[in-house]
């Protein structure tokens, strides 16, 4: 299982570096327009410096990726600790991320930098030069907005995939979840289908003039087939959570569970949350093509910019000129125009999420690496699980007492579950609900049953401290029970 986790991490890994190495083919790829995202073309292109320019930029771009690769074994390693893997691996794929991206930014920074320097050193480019924007320009820059592309569909075919790996692991004792998983696939080939006809259909007619109808087309087919994969994700993603909520509904009915309040309240919650997702995509999309025609219509207010070239400097796009949000990257897929609003944001989100990620990895590294004690006091006895957890007690509370060899089969309600805890609360299958504290490698188990009779199970891997506990307790109950005869 170990071997099996390092894997999907070291896959994950790989997956990333292959997008770069993608990007890599656009950046300095001989079918490409731009070089190091500088327009260099014809001639330019066989010139001593520039050629001299890419080797060392494919030299040290090579040095790195065979460096991040090699640094994948990591992964594997991990599984030798002594302890658990999980939360170990999680936080090394972050670094490893973080150290991919930093150096594909750092790389592509620097030769980027040296190919604009290059180009006004030896006169290909011109400085800016603001003027009036005719229709003519704004169709120019209109006819680059092609149909987003198909890589954006991998994120609703991962929610399928996702989700069968889901049922694998976890239900495949309901054989009825398949039909709605079946379904989502139908849903994701019928958006595949819908983003085909958006991205290829024919030209509709807007303009009695051919050049603005052709921008127009595309302005819309880039707004309408960014609706289509919108929708495909916020539908796939929605029918997988409907998927899980049935499961959990299905499990807890068969459990004797009457008290599905929280179902019915998270399934009316998220479809709500979907449709209104779905409509605001929809009128999104609209609004895009009727920007574009205002754009048209205000051409002669605008400003343009006759070369580009220094608006892509660091291998970002930061045009204050350019009022779009995004743009068309002049590799693969669209980009964030920085020097709109959305380009802090842009940063931010990114900083956040990466933020969280490593607070969380390092937030699950307990789990790999602690440990669950116990410790007896005068009335009482006290628990602490992994540092988040802790429980007392009391002698006094305690009606009933259960020594077990085998760690009780239960169902997390709420609280943590993994292959070597079961921390927070718990149905217990054979007694009901409860508390759990249990590492599950421990030889003994307790099961206490308190006044209020719900149950409290925990363990220690240390054998003779549980059978001391056990003994405690035992003699305790027994006192109180005679004391009461």
């Amino acid at each position: 299982m170990d071997l099996l986790i390092a894997f999907c991490y070291a896959g994950t890994a790989w997956f990333a570096q292959l997008c770069m190495l993608l990007e890599y083919r656009f950046i300095v790829g001989k079918k490409s327009e731009y070089l190091l995202f500088m327009t260099i073309s014809g001639e330019q292109r066989e010139d001593a410096e520039v050629k001299e320019l890419v080797r060392r930029f494919k030299k040290e771009f090579w040095a790195w990726m065979a460096g991040l690769f090699a640094a994948t074994g990591g992964f594997f390693l991990i599984i030798l600790l002594p302890a658990g893997v999980e939360s170990s691996q999680l936080m090394y794929l972050i670094v490893w991320c973080t150290v991919l991206i930093m150096v594909d930014y750092k790389v592509i920074k620097k030769y980027t930098n040296r190919m604009y320097e290059l180009k006004i050193k030896k006169g290909w480019g011109n400085p800016p030069r603001q003027s009036g924007m005719e229709v003519d320009t704004v169709v120019s820059r209109m006819k680059k907005t092609m149909p987003v592309s198909e890589i954006w569909l991998i994120v609703p075919l991962w929610i399928c995939i996702g989700s069968f790996l889901w049922w694998f692991q976890f239900a495949t004792e309901y054989k009825i979840l398949l039909v709605s998983l079946l379904l989502n696939v139908g849903a994701f080939l019928f958006f595949c289908y819908m983003y085909h006809r958006m991205a290829h259909g024919k030209l509709k007619v807007y303009s009695e003039d051919s050049e603005i109808n052709y921008a127009l087309n595309r302005a819309s087919k880039r707004a309408w087939t960014g609706c289509v994969v919108w929708e495909a994700v916020l539908l796939c993603g929605s029918q997988f959570l409907v998927t899980v909520l049935l499961y959990s509904y299905m499990r807890d009915t068969a459990a004797g569970v009457k008290h599905m309040a929280g179902f019915w309240g998270l399934f009316i919650g998220s479809t709500v949350f979907v449709l209104l997702a779905v409509l605001f995509v929809f009128f999104r999309a609209a609004g895009r093509v009727k920007q574009a025609k205002k754009e048209l219509a205000a051409a002669a207010s605008l400003s343009y910019a006759e070369d580009e070239d220094v608006y892509w400097k660091n291998g970002y796009y930061y045009n204050p000129n350019d009022t779009n949000s995004f743009v068309e990257s002049r590799t693969l897929g669209i980009t964030t125009n920085m020097a709109t609003k959305w380009g802090p944001a842009t940063k931010w989100i990114l900083l956040i999420t990466l933020i969280a990620c490593v607070g969380l990895a390092a937030a699950l590294l307990p789990f790999d690496f602690g440990r669950i004690t116990m410790e007896v006091k005068a009335d009482s006895i006290e628990l602490r699980g992994c540092i988040y957890y802790k429980e007392s007690i009391s002698f006094e509370d305690i009606s009933e007492v259960l020594l077990l060899t085998e760690c009780p089969e239960a169902s997390r309600v709420w609280g943590t579950g993994t292959e070597q805890f079961a921390l927070g609360d718990y149905r217990f299958r054979e007694y009901g609900n409860g508390r759990a504290m249990l590492d599950k490698d421990a030889d003994y188990f307790i099961l206490v049953k308190r006044q209020n009779g719900r149950w409290f199970g925990f363990s220690t891997k240390d054998s003779d401290e549980m059978l001391k506990a056990y003994e405690l307790l035992k003699y305790y109950v027994e006192d109180e029970k005679e004391g009461r005869l």
